[in-house]
């Protein structure tokens, strides 16, 4: 069960300066508001400890979520202002040559009559032809640089109009971002306190079984499932070994030229041996883990499964993994089995909360990418 995210930028968001630039620490549209993180339960102690911390691992998602959606947002701003800019810039020079073509104009509409003369002067009929060419040219550019910068002066004010609604829509999410990230604190502190309710109680009872020389709950339940893993392993190897023998019986009456083969099969076996150890060492699934249960006030709290996290536990909170089910995890050259007892981590993309026992023995601290595979 990991802290909530702490790096929510409120403060920054509200500096006047940095509103809309900075304002990406949430984000949440006008849909989002109305199919807001569910609010933390009234009666939250009437409501289960695997359910809350639930809760508080969707409260975090949707904020992240919000968060990924208001900096889309930004970034649009952004790409708004910089063309706004690029307009600007060009206007002055859109509107001198706009002015040139004004008076261009001006000038061919008061000469049209020399004009039709220099047309009708012409010595041949390519030469009218080369005449009417340029004053077309001349009429085109001017008919050009006007419409240039009537295009210009309409977009430049459709985008500062879609700039003004941009900002608009990103106040409202902002405001609605930080409901959001009060509705994922509000959510992990009810889990938390779910979660330590019987502390005292607990420790009490957990250093109890430590002075009786019992060990963790967690512990046993691992043992368990690998002894019975054993034992499956062991009921399989017999009736190998059985098999093994009748072939032995057969092969004492085969002829000798049959060793050769024998020898293949060996070296068949082998082989595959080697090719199952390569799959299985492909088989971890590796993702980001944290830890949980050292300086977070979490010790001697109860897990989603109903065991107590202690020094000792062998456990592991993940987010959707059946509780109950036994995985091996890889660390650094270290490996470990652990339990899955508990629901998180709460935010960011990692996938496993290591309890510190769990963490210790894989000499793991703070966060780090981890390999597991499902053992039971």
């Amino acid at each position: 069960m990991p802290e909530p995210p702490n790096d929510y930028g409120l403060e920054e968001m509200r500096t006047p300066g940095n509103f809309f630039r900075h304002a990406a620490v949430a984000a949440i549209s006008a849909a989002l508001v109305v199919t807001a993180v569910p609010a933390v339960p009234a009666h939250a102690e009437d409501t289960d400890l695997e359910s809350l911390q639930e809760a508080a691992i969707q409260a975090n998602a949707d904020y992240e979520a919000a968060q990924q959606e208001l900096s889309d947002l930004q970034a649009q701003i952004d790409d708004n202002e910089a063309a706004i800019s690029e307009l600007e810039a060009k206007l002055p020079e859109l509107k001198q040559n706009a002015a040139d073509a004004i008076t261009t104009s001006y000038k061919l509409h008061q000469e049209q009559s020399s004009l039709l003369a220099l047309l009708l002067s012409a010595d041949s009929f390519n030469e009218f032809i080369t005449q009417l060419a340029y004053l077309n040219h001349i009429v085109g550019n001017a008919s050009n640089d006007m419409s240039s910068l009537v295009e210009a002066e309409n977009e430049l004010t459709a985008k500062r109009a879609d700039l003004e609604q941009q900002k608009q829509d990103e106040e409202a999410k902002v405001a609605a971002a930080e409901k959001t990230s009060e509705d994922a604190e509000a959510a992990v502190e009810a889990a938390k306190a779910k979660a330590v309710e019987n502390a005292a109680a607990q420790q009490a009872a957990y250093e109890a079984e430590q002075a009786a020389g019992q060990q963790d709950a967690t512990v046993t339940e691992i043992e368990s499932s690998t002894t019975d893993s054993s034992s499956d392993t062991s009921q399989s190897a017999s009736t190998d070994t059985s098999s093994g023998s009748s072939a032995q019986q057969s092969s004492s009456q085969t002829p000798a030229a049959d060793t050769s083969s024998s020898s293949s099969q060996t070296s068949d076996t082998s082989s595959s041996s080697s090719s199952s150890d390569t799959s299985s060492a492909a088989s971890y699934t590796y993702v980001q883990a944290s830890m949980y249960g050292e300086g977070d006030g979490l010790m001697y709290g109860t897990t989603a499964s109903g065991d107590t996290l202690t020094p000792t536990s062998m456990g592991v909170a993940m987010k959707t993994m059946p509780l109950g089910t036994i995985i091996e995890i890889t660390y650094n050259g270290n490996t470990v089995r652990a339990v899955v007892n508990d629901r998180g981590p709460y935010s960011g993309n990692r996938q496993i909360d290591l309890q510190p026992a769990v963490a210790h023995a894989l000499g793991f601290s703070g966060v780090g990418t981890v390999g597991y595979r499902v053992v039971s």
